[in-house]
């Protein structure tokens, strides 16, 4: 006798496993209960596939459980993956097992995860007692009967924390509203309860923040929790948002990489638009998807908001091939080309903003084809930007111990040559 959705368990879930290619797997979000997900996590699984369990889908080949394990292998090229399939008979099936599998192992719930689950497993006419949902989420019934206290209004909550996520990734009231299917009054008044609150996460808030008072910012290692090549370091990023920005003032990235400026810009309440030319995988339904060069972010009347711009390019030849292999990517354009693209990009956003800053972290390239030796970019940036823009300051942002390889150290004392290990922050006024 088959065994009703209710009644359910963790050893229900043991079908055999198969390979499947990962273009055929979808990713339903309006099913799950977790909405964001780790892109820490994604890096590390990604180091070390052959370790990973078999991710679980269904007939339809939707997906249960594994999304992290799945954008690991995407991020890695890979085009299959080991999966195994359970039969569901409803969208809420496909729910309560992924609660289900979230509660045992993986990236687990969190204790505000575990409480939603609880409200959505109750409220939703599942048919499971308190006991049933406790065994669910592997916490006791006691718990489960204080997460279900004043359900209403943590139901509430969490539609608000949605829309200020989403308001602070820079999305229009309506596509908001259209996201999560609400009136665009409703988001309205949301955002305004929240832009009415004043500080509460800025910086006079956060007893670790030592404001910058001088014109060298040193770092030792990267504090950014997920590792990208050409990742921004997370304390200059920082530093440029409390000088330049306010409380739900845009910051704009073109060049989003690993997600830095996000990650700065949740914490401090600051509206951020991150796009790139290449989203990383793992943050792609956060970052659009963009070639700066080209065009520039469709910021509309938001671009008035925008405060600060923040640019953290390839560094020309020292990411040549990195991104990709493409003659118009920046890393691989000639010298002049790179210096005149990017110059261009420049004036282009100072057209669009109408006040703030444009900030730019660019550090020298050491190059010895045809007897030059250093390329100071930040200088020819700066002669190509010209008069469009208001030159500000530069700002140094060495690294501590040696940024070179024992050839480039060699290299250094045969032909009595300085190694650049600082990068530099241009500022323009717009």
């Amino acid at each position: 006798m088959a065994k009703s959705k209710s009644n359910l368990t963790v050893n229900d879930l043991q079908p055999a496993d198969e390979f499947r290619r990962i273009d055929e797997i979808k990713f339903r979000d309006d099913l799950y209960l977790r909405y964001a997900h780790d892109p820490a996590l994604v890096q590390r699984y990604s180091e070390d596939l052959e370790a990973l369990p078999s991710i679980e889908i269904n007939q339809h080949d939707e997906l249960i459980d594994g999304y992290h394990r799945v954008l690991a292998h995407r991020t890695n090229g890979v085009e299959h993956i080991l999966v195994t399939v359970t039969e569901t008979h409803s969208d809420l099936d496909i729910s309560s097992r992924a609660t289900m599998a979230n509660s045992k192992h993986g990236q687990q719930l969190t204790s505000n995860e575990r409480k939603d689950a609880a409200i959505f497993l109750y409220a939703d006419g599942t048919g499971r007692t308190k006991r049933q949902i406790a065994e669910l989420l592997s916490v006791s019934e006691r718990t489960v009967r204080n997460y279900l206290v004043d359900t209403e209004k943590r139901l509430r909550e969490k539609r608000k924390q949605r829309i200020l996520d989403l308001y602070l990734e820079c999305h229009t009231q309506q596509e908001i509203a259209d996201r999560l299917e609400i009136a665009q009054q409703s988001v309205a008044s949301t955002i305004k309860s929240f832009t009415e609150k004043g500080s509460a996460s800025d910086f006079d808030r956060d007893p670790d923040f030592r404001p910058p008072l001088y014109n060298v910012w040193p770092f030792g290692k990267l504090t950014n929790e997920v590792k990208h090549f050409g990742n921004s370091e997370q304390k200059i990023v920082e530093n440029l948002v409390y000088l330049y920005s306010g409380i739900f003032d845009i910051v704009v990235d073109p060049f989003a990489g690993g997600g830095s400026t996000l990650d700065v810009c949740r914490k401090k309440l600051r509206r951020c638009y991150l796009s790139d030319r290449k989203p990383m995988l793992a943050r792609e339904n956060q970052i659009r998807q963009i070639d700066v060069v080209e065009s520039l972010p469709n910021l509309g009347k938001r671009w008035a908001d925008v405060s600060l711009t923040y640019l953290d390019p390839p560094y020309w030849k020292q990411a040549e091939g990195q991104y990709s292999e493409d003659d118009e990517d920046l890393a691989n354009m000639t010298l002049e080309n790179f210096t005149a693209s990017l110059a261009a990009v420049i004036r282009n956003i100072g057209k669009k903003q109408s006040k703030g800053v444009i900030a730019l972290l660019i550090r020298p390239t050491q190059w010895k084809s045809k007897g030059r030796r250093v390329v100071d970019h930040a200088f020819d940036l700066i002669s190509a930007v010209g008069d469009d823009l208001k030159y500000d300051r530069r700002i140094s942002c060495p690294t501590k111990g040696v940024m070179a390889t024992p050839p480039m150290i060699e290299w250094a004392k045969e032909n009595k040559e300085l190694l650049a290990i600082t990068r530099e922050v241009i500022i323009w006024r717009v």
